[in-house]
């Protein structure tokens, strides 16, 4: 088997956890926008009106008796300070808010504005139009020490903010990509050693999917190794009881013929003999304890179908198979395959594709070639034709597509056969089995490796 590079995070993996992490900055700045609007700005807005009537009240005595230049150091008096077209521009909704509560709460009703660019003070402020009958077109600025939008913009605020989305994310992006999966992996390691051995789920960051894909292919292995070993227990069982009833039956006839000096030799070849079938028959045992209750169990498709085309040696198959586990009889899946596939080479002209993907009802297969084949659909149940119709595929239309189509329908299934484009179709639809749906795990990503071993 060829060496595998060390698996690394691969694009998809990088797109979930950016996605994560904007995910967790997107909802920490959210938190603290409700924070601000729901805990800090009550307080903001009492603080700013309850400072801004005060100033006003206390600005607009002095000036029934003072000029405006002679108004304290610090005092701010302006006529239109943003120009006379913003005399009226529409307030903002913490301005609002904050003229609301002057008249609500402190009976001070004036008309405010917000400080524009060139600010006076770098954090803004409020301009309030004073009525005074000195001066009754002047405004007072009010800074702004601290407001909701202010405090938003607070460098220790926003790292704060920024730091606490980052940990959001990362700790999302772990649980979704690391800790759950790994805790279905985990969960599902079979405990002791059933017939078959179940299949991982391959989901999770790449490293993840790349270990439970190694794992998978050594359980496949495992399963593989432990039908081949019942296959040849039967078969030595069975080849070595034919031998044995062949000599039982030429004993019984000489047993008539032998004298008394060697009827102690055939006994002890009698007691052999028994022994003998006795292991035969504990051979036949053991080849029927480990045999599974259902032929169906969980696979690698794009593994078995690499097997399957690897078979054929020369004779080149295109693969378009995706990286999916299934649960179905995955013999009655490789005959069928091969019934076709067969049926493709026989009938057809290279080169011959192999292809699968989900859909939304379950598994579907498809085995193509470039031959002319038939025109209609209605091919497994038309009348035969005569030998000489060999290119309308006379000859697979019987035993080998009623197996196709009969283990279809043990899938819930169907098989349809058509032409199209110069391509001769064969497609498998599978759904469903006893124990469940065909398909396992359906938003498993392909991640390409060495193909096993045959």
């Amino acid at each position: 088997m060829a060496s595998i590079k060390s698996p690394r995070l691969d694009r998809f993996d990088w797109f979930q956890l950016i996605l994560c992490l904007l995910g967790g900055c997107g909802m920490s700045f959210a938190l603290l926008y409700v924070a601000l609007n729901t805990l800090l700005e009550p307080k903001l807005l009492e603080e700013t009106a309850l400072r801004a009537t005060r100033s006003t009240r206390l600005v607009e005595l002095a000036l029934e008796v003072l000029p405006p230049d002679r108004l304290p150091p610090g005092v701010i008096v302006s006529r239109a300070p943003n120009g006379p077209e913003k005399l009226y521009s529409p307030l903002g909704p913490y301005d609002l808010k904050v003229q609301r509560l002057m008249e609500k709460r402190y009976g001070l009703y004036r008309q405010l504005q917000r400080d524009e660019a060139p600010f006076v003070e770098s954090w803004g402020g409020l301009w309030v139009h004073l009525k005074t009958a000195r001066a009754p077109d002047l405004w007072l600025y009010q800074p702004e020490r601290l407001s909701s939008s202010s405090v938003w913009f607070l460098p220790l605020v926003r790292s704060g903010a920024l730091l606490l989305g980052l940990v959001l994310g990362m700790i999302v992006f772990i649980n979704k990509r690391v800790e759950i999966p790994f805790r279905k992996v985990f969960t599902q390691l079979p405990d002791g050693l059933p017939a078959p051995l179940p299949l991982l789920p391959e989901g999770g960051i790449a490293p993840l999917r790349v270990l439970s894909l190694r794992i998978n292919r050594l359980l496949e292995r495992l399963n593989n190794a432990a039908s081949e070993r019942r296959l040849m227990l039967s078969g030595l069982a069975h080849d070595l009881a034919g031998p044995q009833t062949r000599i039982t039956l030429h004993l019984d006839l000489l047993a008539d013929t032998l004298s008394t000096d060697h009827q102690e030799a055939f006994i002890a070849l009698s007691s052999d003999l028994h022994q003998l079938r006795a292991i035969t028959e504990q051979l036949g045992v053991l080849a029927e304890r480990d045999q599974p209750g259902s032929s169906v169990r969980q696979l690698a498709l794009d593994d078995l179908c690499a097997r399957v085309a690897a078979s054929y040696g020369r004779r080149s198959i295109r693969l378009q198979v995706p990286r999916l586990l299934v649960r179905l009889d995955g013999q009655g899946l490789e005959r069928s395959l091969r019934n076709l596939i067969d049926n493709a080479f026989d009938h057809g002209e290279p080169p011959v594709e192999l292809a699968a993907w989900r859909s939304q009802a379950g598994l579907v297969l498809e085995v193509r070639d470039h031959g002319q084949g038939v025109e209609t659909s209605t091919l497994l149940t038309s009348t035969p034709q005569s030998p000489v119709h060999d290119r309308q595929r006379t000859r697979h239309r019987g035993l080998g597509l009623a197996i196709v189509e009969r283990y279809c329908r043990d899938h819930h299934g169907n098989l349809s056969l058509r032409q199209s484009h110069g391509l001769f179709c064969a497609r498998m639809q599978l759904v469903a089995t006893r124990e469940g749906p065909v398909l396992l795990n359906p938003a498993t990503r392909f991640i390409p490796l060495a193909q096993p071993s045959k």
